[in-house]
Formats: C-alpha cells, sequence, structure tokens
C-alpha cells in the first residue's frame, strides 16, 4: 500500500496539468501546504506555532510568487534533415 499510495495522487495531478493552464496548476500546488495545515488542524488536531504560520506562509508566496513571475523561453526546435 506505501508503494500505490503515490500513485493516485500522481495521476489526478497529471490529469488535472492537462485541462488547465501551467500557471493556474503551478498556483494550485504551492498551496499544498496549506492545505495539509488544514487538513492537520481538522483531523489530527494539531496547531501550529506562531513561527511556522510564517513559515507556511512564505512557502505559499514563494510557490505562487515564483509561478506567477516565471517565464519561459521556447525550446529550439530541432532540424532533423541537415541544410546543405
Amino acid at each position: 500500500m506505501a508503494l500505490l499510495s503515490p500513485v493516485l495522487p500522481f495521476g489526478l495531478e497529471m490529469m488535472a496539468l492537462r485541462r488547465m493552464t501551467h500557471t493556474a496548476f503551478g498556483t494550485l500546488m504551492a498551496l499544498e501546504p496549506a492545505f495539509g495545515v488544514f487538513v492537520g488542524l481538522i483531523v489530527l488536531h494539531q496547531i501550529p506555532s506562531f513561527v511556522q504560520w510564517i513559515g507556511i506562509g512564505l512557502v505559499v508566496l514563494a510557490g505562487a510568487g515564483a509561478q506567477r513571475s516565471g517565464t519561459r523561453t521556447p525550446a529550439p526546435e530541432l532540424d532533423p534533415a541537415p541544410h546543405a
């Protein structure tokens, strides 16, 4: 079970990535730590300290900021036939 448990979330993430833009997907992935804290609060009754809240906020902001400000350059096209 431990070997198969990552397969379902990974498959769902790949399905979502096909249906939305890369920017939207990256922003949602940046929210994963906050979702984990929310589950910890509700299910496990774990209350993070003030410093942990700040750290989680910084991680989420950094992930979302990197996704929003990141630029991609197009990959060079490969020419299968050499020019003579």
